[in-house]
C-alpha cells in the first residue's frame, strides 16, 4: 500500500449522511464539516509523508467531525525530535500487530477511530515502472477506513493530533493490482462497512477487533481513471 489517498472534499452532506440516519445530526454534521474544512482546497492526492490533516470521527465523540494528522506520535513522545522521526514511520498500522506495538498498543484498546476519504491510490507495477491507480466504492460512497488516534504533548507545550491507518492483508481488486516486486506481501488499508464501523468504534474487546481485522474483505471497489506513471517514491 501506498501513503497517498484523495481527501477533504466538498462532498459534507454525503460525508454526514455515513455518520447519521437522523436529519438534526446529519444537518449538524454537515454544518461542522463545513466550518471544519473552510479554506481547505480539495486535494486529489495527500501522501502521509507530509503529514496532512485527514478527517476523523473519534470513539470518544463519534458524531463530531476532526481534523488529525497523518502519521501518529504516541502520547508518551515529549521530545519534538522524536516525535518527527516517530511520525515517519506511523503513517501505517499493522493490523495483525497492533495490540503488542508499544507506538499502538494503548489506541488499539482505547483510542479507535473512523478515518473518511474518498478513496486510496495504490500502485501497478509495469516493466517495473510503478502506475498509480485510484480505488473507490463503487457507488463514489465515501470510503471509511480503521484508525487509531492519539494525543502527545512534547516539551515545546505543542500538543499533537495525529492517527495512522490499520493495514491489513490486501484482498480482491487491490489484491489484484498490487504486484510491487519489492514486497513478500501485499497490504491494504482497513476499510470498514456499516457493521464494523460500529464495532470499531465501541468498546469492543480485542477479539472483536481482530476478527475485523483478520475477515478477508472483498468490499465493492473499482479502479477509475487512467494510470498515471509516477516516480518510484512511495511503493
Amino acid at each position: 500500500m501506498c501513503f497517498t489517498v484523495k481527501y477533504i472534499t466538498q462532498k459534507q452532506l454525503k460525508y454526514a449522511k455515513r455518520r447519521s440516519d437522523s436529519p438534526d445530526e446529519i444537518s449538524r454534521i454537515e454544518s461542522e464539516l463545513k466550518e471544519l474544512t473552510l479554506g481547505m482546497e480539495p486535494k486529489e492526492e495527500a501522501s502521509g509523508f507530509v503529514h496532512p490533516p485527514l478527517l476523523v470521527f473519534r470513539n470518544v465523540n463519534p458524531l463530531q467531525p476532526e481534523l488529525f494528522n497523518w502519521g501518529l506520535v504516541p502520547h508518551w513522545v515529549k521530545d519534538v525530535k522524536s516525535a518527527v522521526e516517530i511520525q515517519k514511520k506511523t503513517l501505517n498500522a499493522r493490523g495483525e500487530s497492533i495490540f503488542e506495538k508499544p507506538s499502538f498498543k494503548k489506541a488499539a484498546h482505547q483510542q479507535r477511530c473512523l478515518i473518511m476519504v474518498d478513496g486510496f491510490y495504490d500502485y501497478h507495477y509495469i516493466k517495473n515502472k510503478p502506475h498509480l491507480y485510484f480505488f473507490e466504492h463503487i457507488d463514489k460512497s465515501p470510503m471509511v477506513l480503521a484508525g487509531l488516534w492519539d494525543l502527545c504533548q512534547t516539551n515545546d507545550g505543542i500538543t499533537w493530533n495525529t492517527v495512522t491507518i490499520v493495514t491489513t492483508k490486501a484482498y480482491g481488486l487491490v489484491r489484484e493490482i498490487q504486484n510491487n516486486p519489492k514486497k513478500s506481501e501485499q497490504r491494504s488499508p482497513l476499510i470498514l462497512n456499516k457493521n464494523s464501523e460500529s464495532v470499531w468504534l465501541a468498546n469492543s474487546s480485542q477479539p472483536d477487533i481482530e476478527e475485523i481485522i483478520n475477515w478477508k474483505q472483498q468490499s465493492e471497489l473499482v479502479v477509475s481513471g487512467e494510470p498515471r506513471e509516477m516516480p518510484g517514491l512511495w511503493g
